[in-house]
């Protein structure tokens, strides 16, 4: 064990014994009910998967979004079925009764709905925010005429379920009929896919940022684009591309159509090829219409998704809990 005492707070590391895996989390329930106080306390799960029943305790779990609407492996319309019906039992499992949820997106709540009535169960829905906004005279810079050079950033981990797969070739099939400069930002097992695919290309990078570089790199760029074909909130990544006045081009899926309203704010699509090819090629052909749409989601998210407001129905939250 260890202990990491900073001015607000203090970091405790649990032996786990011989817990492994998922079960870790008795071991700290545990070690947490030796210390916190019944009246006082309020035992907070990171993420709802982690959340043990705690008698007497008041609890809440932090659930992150759908993460089980991924493309199935099986053809097979009763192979999708099965594989399903278990994910959704497991992933009711993770709430227990009595635990207070906070849920990034409605989606989540909808679906909850769908099995059991909720009126008994305390739960809130807090979106994801951005720390820092571009400013009337930034945005118009940006989004100036004379600025020829289209700017396209697809913000991602590069695995298959986030869409690299899905975007890149699109990208490959647009390079030659457009001005336009490409970074794809992460890192993952498909890196070596995209430096084949677009060797040799200039208009085209692979590059990585760290969590507070994330506002400066966003701010340089026109169009963000998140394939995503399943597992997600309302995206960090979306959230900040909008603050920044980039023009969101996504996927349907999950918490983003909590955040886009497709026409209005951005462009919502279908997670297929042909949609988002349609939808990339109406945006580029379309300048003026995608400054309209980014200048659209920054007033769009500007206030409910400002940090400000995310800290305040966090308090709220923790006060109606006491």
């Amino acid at each position: 064990m260890f202990s990491l005492a900073q001015p607000q707070y203090t970091v405790h590391g649990v032996t786990t014994g011989l817990y492994r895996g998922n079960l870790k989390k008795h071991a700290l329930a545990k070690w947490v009910s030796k210390q916190a106080n019944k009246h006082n306390d309020i035992v907070v799960f990171a993420t709802d998967s982690y959340s043990v029943t705690m008698a007497d305790y008041k609890t809440l779990a932090i659930q992150h979004g759908i993460s089980w609407d991924k493309p199935r492996r099986s053809k097979l319309r009763l192979g999708q079925y099965f594989t399903s019906l278990l994910n959704q039992y497991k992933y009711l499992s993770h709430i227990k009764a009595g635990c207070s949820l906070v849920c990034v997106d409605h989606n989540f709540v909808n679906w909850y709905r769908t099995w059991f009535n909720i009126e008994q169960q305390h739960i809130k829905v807090i979106y994801n925010f951005y720390n820092e906004k571009i400013t009337e005279n930034e945005f118009e810079q940006k989004w100036s005429e004379q600025n020829t050079t289209i700017k396209i950033i697809i913000a991602r981990r590069f695995v298959d379920y986030r869409g690299i797969k899905l975007i890149a070739p699109i990208i490959k099939q647009l390079l030659p009929q457009y001005n336009i400069q490409v970074s794809f930002a992460g890192d993952g097992p498909l890196k070596p896919y995209l430096a084949e695919l677009f060797a040799n290309e200039p208009k085209v990078n692979v590059i990585q940022y760290g969590p507070d570089e994330s506002f400066k790199v966003h701010k340089s760029q026109h169009i963000a684009i998140i394939p995503t074909l399943g597992s997600e909130g309302t995206s960090l990544s979306m959230i900040e591309a909008m603050a920044a006045g980039c023009m969101v081009i996504s996927s349907n899926v999950g918490g983003l159509s909590n955040i886009i309203i497709n026409g209005f704010n951005g462009r919502l699509v279908m997670p297929n090829r042909q949609e988002f090819t349609q939808v990339l090629t109406t945006s580029l052909d379309s300048f003026e219409q995608s400054k309209v749409l980014a200048y659209n989601g920054i007033k769009s998210i500007e206030q409910v998704c400002a940090k400000a407001n995310w800290a305040q129905h966090w308090v709220e939250t923790i006060n109606e809990l006491r």
